[in-house]
């Protein structure tokens, strides 16, 4: 066989190989790189055992530093990790500070949400940081404001919270609108599961076990694909919230600040590689805008910008969160 056929054989079986494999295999998420500064690594670590929890000889329950200078918020105990850091980055030749928590839990613990009043699921709204306080969460971060959509008699999702269906009014597919309604749904098991509208119905996820399902997005990516719609409709200077999933147990939170002299928001498509650098294999967008919050032992971290003149994050009808402390004071 002359070395032209072997090399057109060659090519030919590697085109094969290509269309045979699964679509998380056979293409490669680009991500645009940014050069961005943050905390000297933190060597003040406590005893940890082999999983980098707390260790169990360590006088405490609890381990909880704090330095808002530096730009470093760290929790630990048995059975959570978390590390937050401050990032400062310029991008598309724009100042951005954003924030990356690190989540690795087991156990009992999970994300769930946490609403500001549970027998008014849609009506009443506060704060996030008041909603941590009231419920002693560790680590939160916003939602997905459905009180938003209530109020002003909008298409609200798929809502279920604490088991309870609280709206089945979403769309039939996948959509480039804002939001789309893609579903986030929380698990006491510490499992999430991420959805386009018009796949599952309530009772499905009920039947599964969910807790509590918020509707927003768009989900970023999945499969080793980034969402095609990132590129249609989300392409604008906002500050922003997302959720990503390393493995069951560890979960990555991003926080982009916006609307202030430091940073001036971003895109999802910059949301989203800052999430796979971290190695996510899968995430979700919050709420944006004034909505976005990044919540630790009761106080927001962020600067939330200037909105209509005001300079506090946006009152909404829940959190979601993970972890409980005594420590976390009203």
């Amino acid at each position: 066989m002359s070395f032209f056929r072997r090399f057109a054989s060659a090519l030919l079986a590697l085109a094969l190989l290509v269309t045979l494999l699964p679509p998380a295999a056979a293409a490669e998420i680009a991500v645009t790189p940014v050069e961005a500064s943050g905390p000297p690594p933190f060597i003040n670590w406590p005893a940890q055992d082999s999983e980098g929890y707390l260790a169990m000889e360590w006088l405490e329950d609890e381990f909880v530093h704090i330095d808002e200078e530096a730009g470093r918020w760290v929790y630990l105990s048995h059975d959570l990790r978390i590390l937050i850091e401050r990032f400062h980055a310029v991008h598309q030749k724009r100042k951005l500070v954003y924030f990356i928590a690190d989540i690795r839990f087991r156990g009992d613990q999970a994300f769930r949400a946490f609403l500001a009043d549970p027998k008014n699921p849609a009506r009443v709204l506060e704060r996030p940081a008041v909603i941590a306080r009231k419920n002693k969460v560790v680590y939160a971060q916003n939602g997905d404001l459905f009180s938003y959509r209530y109020y002003n008699k909008k298409k609200m999702g798929l809502i279920i919270r604490g088991g309870k269906v609280i709206s089945k009014d979403t769309y039939t597919r996948a959509l480039a609108a804002i939001p789309p309604l893609d579903e986030l749904a929380l698990y006491p098991n510490g499992h999430v599961e991420m959805s386009t509208p018009g796949i599952n119905s309530p009772q499905d996820y009920l039947n599964r076990g969910a807790t509590d399902v918020l509707a927003f997005g768009p989900i970023l990516f999945q499969h080793g694909r980034k969402d095609d719609r990132l590129d249609k409709s989300f392409t604008h200077r906002e500050p922003r919230s997302a959720l990503g999933v390393i493995k069951p147990g560890h979960f990555v939170g991003i926080m982009v600040e916006g609307r202030n002299e430091r940073s001036v928001g971003a895109n999802l498509q910059f949301v989203a590689d800052r999430l796979i650098e971290r190695g996510c294999v899968e995430a979700f967008t919050l709420d944006g805008g004034q909505t976005a919050a990044m919540v630790f032992m009761g106080q927001e971290i962020m600067d939330p910008g200037i909105y209509s003149g005001f300079q506090q994050a946006r009152r909404q009808q829940d959190i979601i969160g993970i972890g409980i402390s005594p420590k976390v004071t009203k």
